[in-house]
């Protein structure tokens, strides 16, 4: 990908000043310990019924996703990153604290299951700030990254709805994130894989008391006997109630369960 190169060239954490960086003796620091992606968070819905995400790796994490294409146009991900840097700033030197990193972006790409690159590589900008590590304890921070695009999921969205109801493609999407620590020194993770597989109305749920019998066939017309819950990613990882589906996508034939 077009960041190793300045990875090797530039950054060159495998030299002294990375090293140093990492408060240990250099020519034994490599540059994709310093960053490094744990895991994708699980989104948690707030009383208010707002979608928040925080950067414990205690938290409920996902090991795998799923992007239905006929709902959603791209899969989003919080990806959960940490710092080995260690505190390198002193208040009795008068040193300022250089080994915060400001996270920058992600760069992805994405194979299928032959291991064929289907998608990317692309850039994903982002913000944040990492503070050093608590002597071996590494600090985590959150970098919003997108895992599957908007052209590879149009594409895919193409073949699925063309095949039967039910048919799945899995991808393996390829991650790295990177950053520049307050010093001025270039980093970036080492290459991450999360599995996801992309369907075409896999997602959608048809709850007792949906179908209008009024409208012909089966159907997602009626009101329901409970007011539906709207995922905080429509379409990616959860199910999604045909009543909502019908007001995300509702051209897409697949709201209601006479499409099966």
């Amino acid at each position: 990908m077009k960041r190793t190169v300045r990875k090797v060239f530039g950054s060159l954490f495998a030299a002294a000043g990375g090293a140093l960086l990492l408060g240990i003796a250099p020519g034994c620091a490599d540059s994709e310990s310093v960053l490094f992606i744990r895991q994708v968070q699980i989104p948690q819905k707030s009383s208010g019924n707002t979608c928040t995400v925080d950067n414990s790796p205690t938290s409920s994490h996902r090991p795998a996703g799923v992007l239905d294409v006929a709902i959603a146009s791209q899969y989003r991900a919080s990806l959960l990153v940490g710092s080995q840097l260690v505190d390198r700033g002193s208040k009795d030197d008068l040193r300022t604290e250089t080994s915060r990193v400001q996270m920058e972006g992600s760069e992805v790409y994405l194979t299928d299951s032959a291991g064929r690159t289907i998608g990317g590589p692309y850039t994903v900008p982002s913000a944040g700030l990492i503070d050093p590590a608590n002597g071996s304890n590494p600090s985590f921070g959150l970098v919003e990254s997108v895992l599957v695009d908007s052209v590879t999921a149009s594409k895919l969205a193409s073949e699925l709805s063309a095949q039967p109801r039910g048919t799945i493609r899995r991808l393996t999407s390829h991650v790295r994130v990177f950053g520049r620590t307050l010093g001025g020194t270039e980093v970036e993770s080492g290459e991450w894989k999360y599995p996801i597989d992309v369907c075409y109305g896999c997602l959608v749920t048809y709850p007792l008391g949906t179908d209008d019998p009024t409208q012909p066939g089966p159907n997602c017309r009626a009101k329901g006997e409970d007011e539906p819950t709207v995922p905080c990613e429509p379409g990616q990882d959860e199910s999604v109630d045909c009543r909502i589906c019908h007001a995300l996508a509702s051209s897409s034939g697949v709201c209601d369960p006479s499409a099966e």
